[in-house]
């Protein structure tokens, strides 16, 4: 584990936590790698029923890290750790509860279509700005949202980039509940108490059932959706973006 994550198990619950405030939660490699080794022991611990997830600050998950960002584009790792990170919350067996602390970019989003609970703090942003940055969808949101809304509705998120807040985001059922933030993480942590107390192979079972995709298995989206993605990011357009993004201010 890194500084830059915390992970404490309390009862059957396993707390994770982002740790990087300064930087808005945005992560890195690094981060990516931990994330995917807590997320799959707690598969294989049987003595952890449930996964309760947060931020730290002002902010849930400010997306990428850029500098990892650029990284990736010059050594073109399309194994990425990120692929690694979010295959796994696809094919993760026991539940998670997410608690969305403050500002969502990026994956800080789509990693919440993968949650099977979603609460967020009033007056949390939310946003995907990946054709802004040259950038193509990722963790599956190009399936998963014109599902969940319906093309029109999707596209507003994914090729407008428009920013919605924690109401909106209720009222799309993208998150299950909105509450005053010196709240969230108690009514977060309540829901993962509740399941914590259910039988954890009917609870897996049923998780499983409804994560059934009757088309194209969401696995295969992840993949191609992340080939895309790294193409993108090796393209004129995104390096265009990000370098400017990087620049420092005068």
């Amino acid at each position: 584990m890194t500084s830059l994550i915390s992970s404490e198990r309390r009862g059957k619950i396993l707390s994770i936590s982002l740790q990087r405030p300064d930087k808005k939660n945005a992560l890195t490699t690094a981060m990516y790698e931990t994330l995917t080794g807590l997320f799959a022991r707690a598969d294989q611990d049987d003595a952890v029923a449930v996964i309760h997830f947060t931020g730290s600050g002002d902010s849930f998950c400010a997306g990428n890290d850029l500098n990892d960002f650029m990284a990736a584009a010059r050594h073109g790792e399309a194994d990425s750790p990120g692929r690694a990170f979010l295959q796994q919350l696809h094919r993760q067996r026991k539940p998670v509860v997410a608690a969305v602390n403050g500002v969502a970019v990026g994956i800080g989003v789509t990693m919440l279509l993968h949650f099977d609970f979603v609460y967020a703090a009033a007056g949390a942003r939310l946003r995907l700005p990946f054709v802004d940055l040259g950038l193509l969808p990722e963790g599956g949101s190009s399936a998963l949202l014109p599902q969940m809304l319906g093309h029109r509705r999707a596209a507003e998120l994914l090729l407008a980039g428009q920013g919605f807040d924690a109401d909106d985001a209720l009222k799309m059922g993208i998150v299950n509940a909105v509450y005053p933030a010196d709240a969230l993480q108690m009514h977060s942590w309540s829901m993962a108490e509740r399941l914590a107390g259910k039988p954890p192979l009917a609870l897996q079972q049923a998780k499983r059932m409804m994560k059934q995709n009757p088309v194209r298995p969401l696995a295969e989206v992840i993949d191609s959706e992340v080939d895309d993605f790294m193409a993108a990011l090796a393209g004129d357009e995104a390096q265009q973006v990000l370098h400017a993004l990087m620049k420092p201010v005068q």
